[in-house]
């Protein structure tokens, strides 16, 4: 490595240098007992959530990063929660928990209504109509229980009333090939955009549940999709070491492949890549190997920083160190100032960048 002055140290490549940030000092918040399952900010960007395979879900200051409180159910604990998600307007919040229920709270904590939606909930999201956010998009594994039988594989859209009567607007089972990994609502609320372990990625009609495209994106499993600001660009990554970008119109066309040298769990886009003053054209992108093939090596094989990548570019601009283990989440602070992950050790880690990240040339 270079020399180190203001506290990064630059490793040159053909065009654009890649910076190890060294001076930014995280919080480090270990808040979770278990691997994070996901990190979320709300609109206004002064909270996040996060949840874990502890069945914690904790809301977070983002100025500070104190803990103001925790999402608890009613009755049993939770034994994972896999998702959580909160309306724009942050007055509800949603989680997802392992054992097939579907929790809705106010802001504040005070559970709302409850859905036994049966099977091992993945994945949900608030439908994007602002002032209108009265549905919810899930997936499960399927799961047999005493109680309800066998809850096939299912992509379902539910109404959500907070006074009460929750109802099932759609059930996509039958059609599904395999199961789901993550589901999110495409642009407008017109499609379901699923991704699968089997390389695939699913649009569905969000009305009627009808296969609008099916996608052979990656050739390992798909671990995560990720939207720009207005759903108008798609980012997925995989396992297979690989993030694509893809428009999000008629075609869903493939415009951009990132080549890492890890698997990949997450990856996101900046939210200033629109900015009208210096946009970002940046993504982040977390993972590492599997925690079961790096007993033997250290931290450093296990290649658990953070990438930021050029999105035009598709080159590597810097790493950030910090997970002993893979990276499972993260997500960019709202004014795309810094950003927090989740790891597979149960810590969440808070950066916000230096200075240098918007006053470098490096950083264009």
């Amino acid at each position: 490595f270079g020399s180190s002055h203001f506290g990064w140290t630059a490793r040159w490549s053909v065009r654009l240098p890649v910076c190890v940030f060294g001076a930014m000092h995280p919080y480090l918040l270990h808040i979770h007992t278990r691997p994070l399952t996901l990190v979320k900010f709300n609109y206004d960007g002064d909270f996040f959530i996060t949840c874990a395979k502890d069945g914690e879900t904790c809301l977070i200051r983002t100025e500070n990063c104190e803990r103001v409180g925790t999402y608890t159910p009613v009755g049993d604990k939770a034994g994972a929660v896999f998702a959580v998600d909160v309306t724009m307007d942050s007055t509800y919040v949603v989680t997802a928990l392992a054992d097939g229920r579907l929790v809705f709270y106010t802001f504040e904590g005070e559970q709302v209504a409850v859905i036994q939606h049966g099977g091992i909930l993945k994945y949900v999201e608030f439908n994007q109509k602002p002032g209108h956010q009265n549905m919810v998009v899930t997936c499960n594994d399927k799961f047999k229980s005493e109680k309800e039988g066998l809850a096939p594989n299912r992509i379902m859209v539910w109404k959500f009333n907070p006074e009460g009567g929750s109802k099932r607007l759609l059930s996509i089972d039958k059609e599904l090939p395999m199961k789901a990994t993550k589901v999110k609502w495409g642009p407008f609320d017109e499609t379901l955009v699923s991704i699968f372990e089997e390389g695939t990625v699913v649009v569905w009609d969000s009305q009627d549940g009808r296969q609008i495209k099916i996608i052979q994106a990656h050739k390992g499993p798909v671990t995560s999709l990720n939207f720009s600001e207005d759903r108008s660009l798609m980012i997925t990554c995989s396992k297979d070491h690989t993030a694509k970008l893809w428009t999000m119109d008629e075609e869903y066309e493939c415009i951009k492949e990132y080549e890492t040298d890890r698997p990949l769990n997450d990856a996101a886009i900046s939210p200033l890549y629109t900015a009208a003053k210096d946009p970002k054209y940046h993504i982040l992108m977390g993972g590492g190997q599997d925690a079961k093939d790096v007993t033997t090596t250290g931290a450093s094989s296990g290649k658990f920083e953070v990438v930021l990548w050029h999105m035009v570019f598709g080159e590597e601009i810097g790493s950030i160190k910090g997970h002993f283990g893979p990276v499972n989440t993260l997500a960019w602070r709202r004014d795309g100032k810094g950003f927090v992950t989740g790891g597979e050790d149960g810590f969440v880690r808070v950066h916000v960048f230096d200075n240098d990240y918007f006053t470098s040339k490096k950083f264009e």
